[in-house]
């Protein structure tokens, strides 16, 4: 509770992480709490270790296109990475390497969400579509025209029964 005479509390970062050399533009946590993935305009992703704050290896990186959005799976081991090419790409976390590449958007993909189960994914971009691939054959299940001039926000429910859009109308 705060009264209008009482100041906000500040938070002081623990660590400030540098190496990117564009914008970050999302981040997530791996399970147990010790390390983070970011991805950036720059075009890579970057693992950190949350208690040192240095990168850990090097840039992960294929072609070159800038890293607009990601996603963590629900068992922890793939992270899906959207681009301002229109492509995702599923990244094996242990191997920092690409396993699989989507095609099917025609611009930014901008967000991206695991469904609970771990075998779908949908991605919302700003061609004003929302899509849905199959994890482990890599294909699109479904394409939405949403109505968004730009898909910005893409959402499972929590039985992946149902998934929501947000964006810019047209």
């Amino acid at each position: 509770l705060s009264s209008p005479t009482s100041e906000t509390p500040a938070i002081t970062p623990r660590q400030m992480m540098r190496g990117h050399t564009e914008g970050v533009r999302h981040v997530v946590h791996l399970p147990g709490g010790r390390q983070i993935i970011t991805c950036s305009l720059d075009g890579s992703l970057r693992l950190w270790d949350l208690k040192s704050g240095t990168q850990i290896g090097k840039d992960w990186r294929d072609e070159n296109s800038g890293a607009s959005s990601m996603a963590l799976s629900p068992n922890g081991e793939i992270v899906a990475s959207g681009y301002e090419d229109g492509k995702v790409r599923l990244w094996d976390i242990k191997t920092k390497k690409v396993i699989s590449k989507w095609t099917g958007h025609s611009n930014v993909v901008i967000a991206l969400c695991w469904s609970a189960d771990g075998e779908r994914v949908a991605s919302g971009s700003w061609d004003g579509t929302a899509r849905v691939w199959d994890v482990k054959t890599g294909n699109n299940m479904l394409t939405i025209k949403t109505g968004h001039e730009w898909v910005r926000a893409v959402t499972y429910s929590p039985d992946s029964s149902k998934f929501a859009t947000g964006g810019d109308e047209e």
